[in-house]
């Protein structure tokens, strides 16, 4: 009877036995399916989010492409060559450009790929012209002034002059300033770039040594039917503060000609000064360092009434918040 006992005892530990193990195999397999099903839950969570930061990646990439277009504009109006698949970073940009000539605006498409992400992004850039006639407004006017005739009035001639020369006192400068009130230029517009143009149609004759011209902003108002070499208001004796005009010293833009047709600053920096401070808006001066010989070069002034798209003009580029 005791050995029956035993015997029955026994088998209940096996049995208890076998049912742990059962459960403990149970557990760990239930336990390695909530790994696994985590694994792939995370694998797919990393996943995401590495694609994720391949499209932001992607989409900084053709904003980045933009910006290299707005720069090529801003140095070269006139740049419309594709920029293709150019490395940046882990991955590539191309920017195109398109121009809608009656429109007046540039099209700046930037298409990005960073792995398997491609982003793009589009600017249009709009651009004025401000050419006006010769007019009785002050605030919009072309005129030269000469050393050798100190006194006297330019601002009605069909040219403009430039002369190096010291000699007999052939020195000239050209000043020129734009209403900006006159034109559709938004009040909120980023401006990009801005190139002011002469059309010169005659330069010294051969063997001439071309002058470096600088454009500067001037300093001081000036009334163009009443300026002189002396004063810039020759009706109420107002003189410059130095002869030959008042004019900040650092010069916008430099440029050398010695072919004839549009010749072309930029004025950039001068359009932003202007437009922050339109109160300062005295216009722009070209000058350039003394040198002997016959250094005279002549453009047409806005007084020029043949062609009158051979006025000077002032280019301006811009971004409208309005329209993107």
């Amino acid at each position: 009877m005791r050995k029956e006992n035993l015997f029955v005892r026994e088998s209940r530990l096996k049995n208890q036995s076998g049912f742990a193990l059962v459960m403990v195999m149970t557990t760990v397999l239930i336990l390695e399916l909530i790994c696994f099903f985590l694994a792939q839950t995370r694998g797919v969570q990393t996943k995401a989010a590495f694609n994720r930061i391949q499209k932001l990646k992607a989409r900084y990439l053709a904003e980045a492409g933009l910006a290299h277009g707005l720069w090529r504009l801003e140095n070269n109006p006139d740049w419309r060559v594709q920029m293709a698949d150019l490395p940046l970073g882990d991955g590539s940009y191309t920017v195109s450009f398109s121009e809608d000539t009656l429109g007046r605006k540039i099209v700046i498409d930037s298409q990005s790929v960073v792995g398997g992400a491609k982003s793009s992004a589009r600017r249009t850039v709009h651009w004025l012209v401000i050419q006006p006639p010769y007019t009785s407004d002050t605030k919009e006017a072309d005129t030269y002034i000469k050393k050798g005739e100190p006194d006297t009035v330019f601002d009605d001639k069909s040219e403009l002059l430039l002369d190096s020369e010291e000699g007999g006192g052939k020195r000239c400068r050209t000043l020129a300033r734009f209403n900006f009130s006159k034109c559709s230029l938004p009040p909120d517009a980023k401006i990009v770039s801005s190139f002011f143009s002469m059309y010169l149609y005659q330069i010294p004759k051969e063997g001439f040594i071309p002058d470096i011209y600088r454009i500067h902003r001037i300093i001081q108002d000036w009334l163009p039917s009443a300026t002189t070499w002396k004063e810039r208001n020759k009706n109420l004796h107002l003189a410059w503060s130095a002869p030959g005009g008042a004019f900040d010293p650092s010069y916008e833009d430099s440029k050398i000609f010695t072919t004839l047709g549009w010749q072309r600053w930029r004025t950039t920096n001068l359009v932003r000064f202007w437009l922050k401070y339109p109160a300062q808006n005295y216009g722009l001066i070209l000058e350039t360092d003394i040198r002997a010989g016959n250094n005279e070069y002549k453009f047409r002034s806005s007084s020029y009434s043949d062609n009158p798209t051979l006025r000077p003009k002032l280019v301006i580029y811009y971004l409208d918040s309005r329209r993107p």
